[in-house]
Order: structure tokens, then C-alpha cells, then sequence
């Protein structure tokens, strides 16, 4: 995959999956923790890494596709 493109993947997904880890990790860390400026970098944190592994297996998917780079 291309460095511009997965500046784009990046852009437009970590707002989808923070979103998504917000609302359903998020209410149970809260529930846990109960201070909501603990609990959101921790779910960015977590959107950070599912990015970086979706990067990752898009690269591996590419190349087996694709060939080699």
C-alpha cells in the first residue's frame, strides 16, 4: 500500500473506530474508572493499535495479491 494512501486509510477509519470503541468499551471502562479523561486515551490508544494491525494486514494482503512490493 502506498504512504499516501494509508495516510487516507488512517484519516478516515480512527474517527469510525474510536467512535465505535467509545461506545461500547468506552461505557464499561467509565464504569469501571468512573473519570471520562482516563478512559478516552485509553480508547484512543486502543484505535491507534487496531489501526496500526489494519495497516498490517492490508500490507500482507497486498502482497499476496499483489505479488511482492
Amino acid at each position: 500500500m502506498k504512504g499516501g494512501l494509508q495516510v487516507v486509510f488512517v484519516i478516515a477509519w480512527l474517527p469510525i473506530l474510536w467512535l465505535l470503541l467509545s461506545a461500547t468499551l468506552g461505557k464499561v471502562l467509565f464504569a469501571l474508572v468512573g473519570v471520562s479523561w482516563i478512559v478516552q486515551p485509553v480508547v484512543l490508544f486502543l484505535s491507534l493499535v487496531l489501526i496500526f494491525y489494519a495497516l498490517r494486514f492490508l500490507a500482507v494482503l497486498s502482497e499476496k495479491v499483489f505479488g511482492g512490493k
